[in-house]
């Protein structure tokens, strides 16, 4: 029984052979097209994080400016009086 297995071909040939190939094929292409969907949104989501982290900086800057400034305000205000 065990020389039958080994003997027998994992695929038949004829038909039912390229039949299996065209299905491995179709969803070998399937997959590939999966991959460049999920790479792009990947891209696309790293690229908006990106803005995202740069308007941060530029809130963040801007609050660390006003409160360096603000000190200076209030004693030049002091300083009149």
């Amino acid at each position: 029984m065990r020389f039958l297995i080994a003997a027998a071909p994992a695929v038949p040939d004829g038909t039912a052979g390229r039949s299996v190939a065209a299905v491995f094929l179709v969803f070998l292409a399937i997959l590939l097209i999966y991959f460049a969907i999920m790479a792009t949104k990947l891209r696309r989501l790293e690229r908006d994080l990106g803005d995202i982290t740069e308007l941060l900086d530029e809130r963040e800057r801007g609050a660390a400016e006003q409160a360096a400034a603000q000190p200076e305000q209030v004693s030049a205000e002091t300083a009149s009086r």
